[in-house]
């Protein structure tokens, strides 16, 4: 008993040591788990943060892709129009139906009448011109066969021989600013 009583002290300092370590070790793992959890979250929010802009990118992809299906559709229509138009426009021109590079056409610019080619308003591909020439939506009066513009015809003589000349020349006193 003597052994063990001389060893007490010892033992129970032992015991007191290994708890006090124990308890570090423990303060340290739920540091440590502490610092994963957070990191964990961190990991979700950017995974999170991922997922959105993912499906942001596919919302963007599949709308340009419904545009690019719609501008298709648009195109062929377009297109379809275009060579409608040239083949009626032809046919009211010439009468027998013949085709003609550049078949004559009648503007009525608020009052005055213009008569032109085709080819001349489309001379500049991103016109206004260009693009009501060939959309096949613009279509002449059926009594005249004349194309109206609701505009001052002024300048319009200047905006004609732009178009044929693909220079600016007259007088253009109020056209430029």
């Amino acid at each position: 008993i003597g052994f063990c009583l001389n060893r007490l002290p010892f033992c129970c300092c032992l015991t007191r040591m290994n708890l006090y370590d124990v308890g570090e070790a423990v303060d340290k793992a739920v540091g440590m788990m502490s610092s994963l959890w957070s990191e964990l979250e961190a990991r979700e929010k950017q995974i999170t943060e991922t997922e959105l802009r993912l499906s942001q990118i596919e919302s963007v992809h599949e709308a340009k892709r419904k545009t690019e299906v719609k501008f298709a559709q648009q195109e062929t229509a377009f297109n379809k129009h275009q060579h409608e138009f040239g083949k009626s426009a032809t046919e009211q021109r010439n009468g027998d139906g013949s085709d003609s590079d550049s078949p004559l056409i009648r503007l009525n610019v608020g009052g005055t009448v213009f008569t032109t080619t085709k080819s001349t308003l489309m001379m500049s591909p991103d016109s206004f011109f260009s693009g009501m020439v060939s959309s096949g939506v613009w279509e002449p009066d059926t009594e005249t066969g004349e194309y109206f513009i609701d505009r001052d015809p002024q300048f319009f003589k200047e905006i004609l021989n732009y178009l044929r000349q693909g220079k600016l020349d007259g007088n253009l006193y109020g056209l430029i600013t």
